[in-house]
């Protein structure tokens, strides 16, 4: 909580610094998107584990409501980015092995994600020119597995990674561009990162539909023992939207 106090303090002072310090004009843009994510890798509550191979098809016959929504304010050399994402799914059930578990037991898991991430962006060439970004990305997960004849087991993990990353910008013919963003951190995790790349028609009234492919590593561990939570997962696939500015 400390660090989060910090990081959230510090990204404010930049952001009123930079913004009394510059004389351009306010510059904006908000894309809704959908992110086709596909999740593999593992979950484990207390002593119950369960591997996660989640493909897009399993999540749009299986998810109750999801959203995504990318929205950033500039000034000349400096923006402020907030980038949410919200799932809540139910995987296919997994077979349980049999001992200890009855014949034909199953894992069921329902999972709620939150994925949140305010960021600061310092844009050395102006607006359409590549950033440094510095910001904070929250995770807040709520697991539910139930495992046969047996009470179900809850999770709620909840933390703050934070990060450095880089993006660029580049427009590659006078109707498209090519942006890539790429980050690396620490906090509550081990190591998380990210990598993005958009292919973007951009159109006369300067919106753009943007194309392109995401992936995040997250390997999360806390507890020991029944108390035990650990999320070792990648988030893949591809992300379409339009950008309104």
């Amino acid at each position: 909580m400390k660090w989060t106090r910090v990081i959230g303090l510090a990204l404010i002072l930049i952001s009123n610094s930079a913004w009394s310090q510059d004389a351009d004009q306010l510059d904006w843009k908000i894309t809704p998107y959908l992110w086709a994510i596909n999740m593999d890798g593992g979950l484990s509550i207390g002593p119950i584990d369960q591997d996660i191979d989640v493909s897009f098809s399993d999540i749009v016959s299986n998810f109750d409501l999801g959203a995504a929504i990318y929205a950033e304010l500039g000034k000349g050399k400096h923006a402020f980015h907030i980038d949410y994402t919200y799932l809540r799914l139910k995987p296919d059930p997994t077979e349980l092995q049999s001992p200890p578990f009855p014949p034909n037991a199953e894992l069921s898991t329902k999972m709620t994600i939150n994925l949140f991430e305010p960021a600061y962006n310092y844009r050395w060439n102006g607006p359409d020119g590549p950033a440094l970004v510095l910001g904070a990305r929250l995770t807040d997960m709520d697991i539910r597995m139930s495992p046969a004849n047996l009470p179900a087991v809850n999770a709620g993990p909840s933390w703050w990674d934070y990060f450095v990353g880089i993006k660029t910008h580049n427009a590659i013919s006078p109707k498209w561009d090519f942006d890539f963003y790429g980050t690396v951190g620490a906090g509550g995790s081990d190591l998380p990162w990210t990598l993005q790349a958009v292919f973007a028609r951009r159109y006369s009234n300067d919106n753009r539909l943007a194309l392109g492919f995401r992936l995040w590593g997250v390997d999360y561990s806390d507890g020991k023992g029944l108390q035990r939570n650990a999320i070792d997962l990648t988030y893949y696939g591809l992300m379409v939207g339009y950008e309104f500015n």
